[in-house]
């Protein structure tokens, strides 16, 4: 069946409804209200500060290094022979006092060469008295000569003469006589270095030695060390070498106190010394002062506090010269220069140069011109310019910059919690 074409009336009833539709959408569109204009402030970036409070304390120069004995031998016996005892301190870690017997030797063999010695000395004696009476025997015969003939010349010296006196005779059997005491002095001394005495009160780090064994004169029997005192080697650039007054005395070091601190069981303990002396030249390698820090009586242990064992890592702080003013800043305050930026009394921001006297781990000692500034930039913008207008953060930071600029009070962050108030302020 084929369709019929639409007539001209609905053709007409179907654009009416198009164009009524039309204007209704229209005027819609025209009555409607216009929307409200609002204008956000455009807010000051938001920053971290620290206050900076000047300080007059002397400073305190900060260094690390590794405990080591003040003395330190590896012991040996000077005679050889065979070993008949040892001292039960003669052990790994064992403590012993000076002038402790720590081994013997077989020493049968010295006793005997000090009898040797003794007899010849004793002949050497009856040597010199016989040569003595001959001595003067011939001197009187010789008187009695130039009596009978009547010469009233001086005596005769010539070496002639002096054998007529025998004098040269007396004065050979003296030198037999000194070497013979020489031989029983050196008999003497090796049977006394039969047995090996500690030179100073120490410890024991290694020994190899056993009853029976034999050793021979020089061959290693230990490695001791002192306990009377250790000493701290540490490096110190020369900006910190020039904070420590009387370092380059004639003198010395002039007992600069310090105190040395060491880790132990999870908790630090404290130690007091002073520098013991300080090196003449820089270190080729680091181009540092090489400084040594003497701790006395370190193995001096007590209910709170451990020894200070040798070979332990150590943290040391040295008395520094005093500085009229200076200021103490986290390193991420710190910029090129070097200088700081610093926030006015107006919230403005402001370039200020220092100098840099002393940096220990994240705080940095400087001497600055502060003026009427007190506040300290700690966090890092993506710019910062003369002039700029900034917020500090605080606790009781708000929306609106009239209330930021009315606040006094400034907290001190870290460099990553500075960073991340900065990027919850939109920096």
């Amino acid at each position: 069946m084929i369709p019929r074409p639409p007539t001209r009336r609905r053709l007409t009833l179907q654009a009416a409804i198009l164009l009524i539709g039309a204007l209704i959408a229209s005027a819609l569109l025209l009555s409607r209200p216009a929307p409200e204009r609002i204008t956000t402030p455009r807010l000051a970036p938001l920053v971290t500060a620290t206050v900076m409070t000047p300080r007059s304390t002397p400073l305190v120069v900060e260094g690390t290094g590794t405990v080591r004995p003040a003395a330190e031998i590896t012991l040996s016996a000077e005679v050889g022979g065979r070993v008949v005892s040892v001292s039960p301190k003669l052990v790994r870690g064992g403590v012993f006092s000076a002038k402790d017997t720590l081994f013997k030797l077989d020493d049968q063999s010295y006793r005997n060469a000090v009898s040797v010695a003794q007899a010849e000395v004793e002949q050497r004696r009856v040597d010199v008295a016989i040569a003595a009476q001959n001595q003067l025997i011939a001197q009187r015969e010789y008187e009695l000569l130039r009596q009978r003939l009547g010469s009233d010349a001086p005596p005769d010296t010539s070496l002639a003469a002096q054998l007529a006196r025998q004098q040269p005779q007396y004065e050979a059997a003296e030198a037999s006589l000194y070497r013979a005491e020489a031989q029983l002095a050196d008999a003497e001394l090796n049977l006394e270095r039969t047995a090996v005495l500690a030179p100073f009160s120490g410890r024991v780090r290694s020994e190899s030695v056993d009853i029976g064994q034999f050793i021979s004169p020089g061959q290693a029997i230990a490695d001791i060390y002192g306990t009377e005192a250790v000493e701290v080697d540490i490096s110190l650039s020369t900006r910190q070498a020039a904070l420590i007054d009387g370092l380059w005395a004639e003198d010395g070091a002039g007992r600069i106190p310090a105190v040395v601190r060491s880790e132990f069981g999870g908790s630090w303990h404290e130690w007091n010394g002073f520098v013991e002396r300080a090196s003449g030249a820089l270190d080729e390698a680091t181009r540092t002062v090489q400084i040594v820090i003497r701790v006395p009586d370190p193995f001096a242990a007590s209910a709170i506090r451990p020894p200070l064992l040798v070979g332990s890592y150590a943290r040391s702080r040295i008395a520094g010269r005093a500085v009229e003013a200076y200021y103490a800043i986290p390193r991420t305050a710190l910029r090129d220069g070097p200088s700081v930026w610093a926030a006015t009394t107006q919230g403005t921001l402001v370039s200020l140069p220092v100098e840099v006297i002393q940096e220990i781990q994240d705080t940095v000692f400087l001497i600055a011109d502060m003026g009427d500034t007190t506040k300290v930039i700690v966090s890092d913008l993506a710019v910062m310019t003369e002039g700029m207008r900034i917020r500090i953060a605080d606790s009781n930071e708000t929306d609106t910059e009239a209330e930021n600029s009315e606040t006094t009070t400034v907290t001190h962050n870290t460099g990553a919690a500075s960073t991340g108030a900065a990027r919850r302020g939109g920096l």
